[in-house]
């Protein structure tokens, strides 16, 4: 299985290649960064499934070409949640016919996310996205689907670990905000012979309890965690990065690359403890046999 980074918050223009991770030749051109997430997936039969779609038509279509794919070369889009950062370029992919699988709760209601200062933003698709969905291929489960063999989708994802509680994020329902515990996020989880990789957009509903489903749900271990680990969202932060580690390590999580929405300094806290872990920017390349 190769996974290839296409949009993220760093670019991989600055990085060299490590023994586990390669940047990706563009030659005079450069990868673009921005806050969100989009990794392709090629399995090893040749099928391209894309997770998320980054925060614009810019950046995600300019990177994608960068890694040398049209977007007539994805066979299927999984979107992981309904926010902007995650849902950029699928107007583009909508044009190009590919299905959309999510869960039905994606596009529905306004969503909003507090901030630190206690001001309000506005973190829903755009109009045009919205207005693009009419004419998707759209599939809808909140049940684990196979999408190609050897990805399936992770269903919704039960809350079992309480210091993973989110508290930041509210629905808008009948003009009323309303706290929204993100049911609609789901992960993916890919096989390779050295156990389940699985695909996290930003962890909203925790991180480990992503991977307590995951090996519950397969019943195998679980390798190698890619994506977004949530932890930038509250200022010292550490107890919850901490939590996050002991309980990584001991579910036998052997590898990681936090990405996106992780935060520096859980990135750098992760870094000086676990021997495996990856910094997947946008224009780079991990196999995994």
């Amino acid at each position: 299985m190769k996974f290839f980074t296409v949009v993220e918050n760093h670019a991989g223009t600055s990085f060299d290649s490590t023994k586990s991770v390669k940047r990706v030749d563009s030659s005079n051109r450069h990868f673009i960064s921005e806050h969100g997430l989009s990794i392709l997936i090629e399995t090893d039969t040749g099928k391209h499934v894309l997770f998320d779609t980054g925060a614009s038509e810019m950046v995600f279509k300019e990177n994608l070409d960068l890694l040398g794919f049209r977007p007539q070369d994805i066979d299927l889009v999984f979107i992981s949640h309904g926010h902007y950062d995650h849902l950029g370029g699928l107007n583009i992919m909508i044009e190009a016919g590919v299905p959309i699988y999510t869960h039905p709760k994606t596009f529905s209601g306004k969503k909003i996310a507090l901030l630190h200062d206690g001001s309000k933003r506005d973190v829903s698709a755009s109009e045009g996205t919205l207005t693009a969905l009419s004419r998707a291929n759209l599939q809808l489960s909140s049940t684990p689907i196979e999408l190609v063999p050897g990805i399936r989708t992770s269903g919704e994802v039960p809350r079992l670990y309480p210091f993973e509680s989110e508290t930041r994020f509210y629905r808008e329902e009948e003009g009323q905000l309303v706290p929204d515990n993100m049911v609609e996020e789901q992960a993916l989880y890919v096989t390779t012979k050295k156990g389940t990789v699985l695909l996290t957009g930003c962890g909203h509903p925790g991180v480990i309890n992503m991977v307590h489903q995951a090996k519950k749900s397969t019943g195998r271990p679980v390798y190698m965690v890619m994506g977004g680990f949530h932890l930038s969202a509250t200022p010292a932060n550490n107890d919850r990065i901490l939590k996050t580690m002991e309980n990584l390590k001991n579910l036998n999580v052997e590898r990681i690359a936090p990405m996106h929405c992780s935060g520096f300094t859980a990135t750098k806290m992760f870094s000086d403890r676990f021997v495996n872990m990856d910094l997947m920017w946008a224009g780079s390349k991990v196999e995994i046999p």
